[in-house]
C-alpha cells in the first residue's frame, strides 16, 4: 500500500506539481490506516477542538460549524498530516465525517496545474493514487471538475473502510503554499444525497480558506 502511494509520473516536463502533489495529496492510502482505526468510533460526537494546527502551524484545519477534530485520529509526519473531523459533542443526528490531508509539497503558481491534475486523476495512474488500496480497478471517478481554484471529485472506492459508504466527495486545492485534500464521507448506513454531500464539501473548502486567510 505504501508503494502505491509513490507510483507517480516523474519524467514528464511540467509535471513537477503533479509529482509532488499527486503522490501525497491524492493518495487515498495515506488516509486508510487512521480511517480504519477510527471506524468503530468516528460516528460518536467528539469533544476535540474546532481548529487544529499541523505542519508546524503552516496550516489551520477546521470544518464547518458544528465539527470538531478527533485528536486520536490525527496523524502527522515531516511532510504530511491527516486530520479527522466529526460532529461536536452534543449533536445527536447522524452526520458525515470530514478528513483533511495536507502535504508540504508547494502549491504551483502555474494556472494550468489544476487542469493537468484533473487530466491525471482521470487516468488509470491517477485513479490508483485516489484508491485506498492503490488499485485503479477499485475506484470509479463518477464526477470530476475544476472550478473556483478547486478540483471537485465524486469517487466510488470499493476499498473504503466498511463503516463508510463507498461513494464520497473530495476536493483538492492549493492553500497557504501547501496542497490540501478535503473529503466528506458518510456512514455506510446513512449515505448522503449527491447535492447534500457537495454542499458540505463546499462549506469545508470555504471554512479552510477562511481560517487560512485565503480567497
Amino acid at each position: 500500500m505504501a508503494d502505491a502511494c509513490r507510483q507517480c509520473p516523474t519524467r514528464r516536463p511540467g509535471w513537477r506539481w503533479l509529482v509532488l502533489g499527486a503522490c501525497l495529496a491524492l493518495a487515498g492510502c495515506f488516509e486508510t490506516a487512521p480511517l480504519t482505526q477510527a471506524a468503530s468510533r468516528v460516528l460518536a460526537p467528539a469533544a476535540g477542538p474546532a481548529r487544529v494546527e499541523v505542519l508546524h502551524g503552516s496550516i489551520h484545519v477546521a470544518g464547518p460549524a458544528g465539527y470538531c477534530a478527533d485528536v486520536e485520529a490525527t496523524r502527522e509526519s515531516d511532510i504530511e498530516a491527516f486530520v479527522l473531523l466529526v460532529r461536536c459533542r452534543g449533536t445527536i443526528r447522524p452526520s458525515p465525517v470530514l478528513t483533511a490531508t495536507v502535504t508540504r509539497a508547494p502549491a504551483s503558481d502555474d494556472p494550468e496545474a489544476l487542469g493537468r491534475l484533473l487530466d491525471f486523476v482521470r487516468s488509470p495512474a491517477g485513479r490508483a493514487q485516489l484508491s485506498r488500496s492503490g488499485d485503479s480497478d477499485d475506484v470509479e471517478l463518477i464526477e470530476a471538475a475544476q472550478a473556483s481554484g478547486v478540483l471537485w471529485l465524486l469517487i466510488r472506492d470499493s476499498d473504503n473502510p466498511d463503516s463508510f459508504d463507498e461513494t464520497y466527495w473530495r476536493a483538492i486545492l492549493p492553500l497557504s503554499d501547501r496542497i490540501v485534500t478535503l473529503s466528506v464521507l458518510a456512514a455506510a448506513d446513512h449515505p448522503y444525497e449527491r447535492d447534500s454531500g457537495l454542499a458540505i464539501l463546499r462549506g469545508f473548502v470555504q471554512r479552510m480558506r477562511e481560517v487560512n486567510r485565503e480567497g
